[in-house]
């Protein structure tokens, strides 16, 4: 659900810069910009949580001035690795089934409604999705999100807006939330969706320099078959990702990239499946990363 909610952002982002008048000034590879998307990516840490293969693709079927609906399927593969020294005393990740190849996945429908309310441009969006992991299918979450424009003309974008999680993996289940996009020249632009940020060098009409931050959210369902948990559990791991991301697009409708930074831990537990209930916490240490990701979008 949290990787959902990260792609949401750029939904959002999308849709208001579509709001404001002058020329898209993002690129049309993105999630939610465009009819179809389909992205595959594989990147690798040398830690504890290694090789990780990603697969997403969504498909727009309705659309009209005001609504849009999405189906949406996200799949994963994660290689894990603790030792028993990351897990707190009297908790063996072997034991566990921790340490093996997690395969787990979302799919799920999304919608969004663009108007303008108090003369300022305004987006709805709301999304739910159904997740299977450990061979089963363990939860259905859900988002709901608004965002108030209140500056967006040809450079500058900026809103502010609610965002509620159904059956989240946090205690909070309301946060505000914001965007600010600002274009230098035809180059250089900054973006700042939330907590990800990025500072923007088109050198050329099919290259993307990107340097800034995102955060990266990894988790796998297991049955620890340990008497001091449930049945069933969630490993959730966020990460703060500050680095270099460079795009470039290849052919008509296939863009390539490649990123590589530091990972920054930002929690790391293991909680019941709904995620309500935090039962322990695991050891990350900071480590270097490096992804590479192609996306066909038609």
């Amino acid at each position: 659900m949290c990787k959902f909610l990260l792609i949401t952002f750029l939904m959002l982002v999308a849709g208001v810069n579509c709001m404001a008048q002058g020329p898209q000034t993002v690129p049309t590879d993105n999630y939610g910009m465009v009819k179809t998307n389909i992205k595959v990516s594989y990147d690798y840490t040398h830690a504890s949580i290694s090789d990780h293969f990603n697969a997403r693709v969504s498909y727009e079927f309705f659309k009209n001035k005001k609504f849009t609906l999405t189906a949406n399927a996200n799949y994963n593969s994660l290689e894990v690795d603790f030792s028993s020294g990351d897990l707190p005393v009297g908790y063996d990740p072997q034991q566990m089934g921790m340490n093996k190849t997690h395969l787990y996945g979302q799919i799920g429908v999304s919608g969004s409604f663009r108007t303008r309310l108090f003369t300022c441009p305004f987006m709805a969006f709301g999304m739910m999705s159904a997740d299977w992991g450990d061979r089963r299918f363990q939860r259905v979450s859900g988002i709901a999100m608004g965002l108030f424009m209140l500056r967006a003309n040809r450079d500058t974008q900026f809103g502010l807006g609610p965002l509620v999680l159904i059956n989240s993996t946090t205690k909070v289940p309301v946060f505000l939330v914001f965007m600010y996009r600002h274009r230098f020249n035809d180059k250089l632009a900054v973006n700042l969706y939330g907590s990800m940020f990025g500072l923007d060098y088109t050198p050329t009409a099919n290259d993307l320099i990107t340097i800034g931050g995102d955060i990266d959210v990894r988790s796998f369902y297991f049955q620890p078959n340990h008497i001091d948990l449930p049945k069933r559990c969630r490993y959730t791991n966020t990460n703060f990702r500050p680095g270099v991301k460079y795009k470039r697009k290849l052919a008509k409708n296939l863009y390539g990239e490649v990123q590589s930074g530091v990972i920054l831990k930002m929690s790391s537990r293991v909680t019941a499946v709904s995620g309500t209930k935090r039962y322990f916490d695991v050891d990350m240490p900071t480590r270097p990363f490096v992804q590479v990701a192609f996306t066909y979008s038609l």
